[in-house]
C-alpha cells in the first residue's frame, strides 16, 4: 500500500497526507488515501507537484506503514514519485 505525503522542509516530518478532498490535504493520517500500487498514485502525485511547484520536492509517493487490510491507516516512509 501507498500514499502521498507532503513533508516539512524543515525536519522532513510528515506535514500532511493526501486525501483525496477538494482541499487535497489532511493532517490527519487516518483520513489518507491509499493506493494498491505505487504506479496508480505516480500520477496524482505528478500532479500534486505541478499545482504547488514550491513544494514539489516535498510531495512524494511513500511506502505505508502498519496498514491492516481493513483496518487503520499507519505512517508513511520516504519513497518518492
Amino acid at each position: 500500500m501507498y500514499c502521498i505525503t507532503l513533508r516539512s522542509r524543515i525536519d522532513a516530518r510528515i506535514t500532511a497526507w493526501y486525501d483525496g478532498s477538494e482541499s487535497r490535504w489532511s493532517t490527519d493520517h487516518k483520513r489518507q488515501n491509499l493506493f494498491d500500487k505505487k504506479r496508480d498514485a505516480g500520477p496524482i502525485c505528478r500532479e500534486l507537484r505541478k499545482r504547488c511547484p514550491r513544494n514539489a520536492k516535498f510531495i512524494n509517493v511513500e511506502a505505508a506503514q502498519n496498514v491492516a487490510p481493513d483496518g487503520p491507516r499507519g505512517d508513511c516512509r520516504p519513497n518518492s514519485c
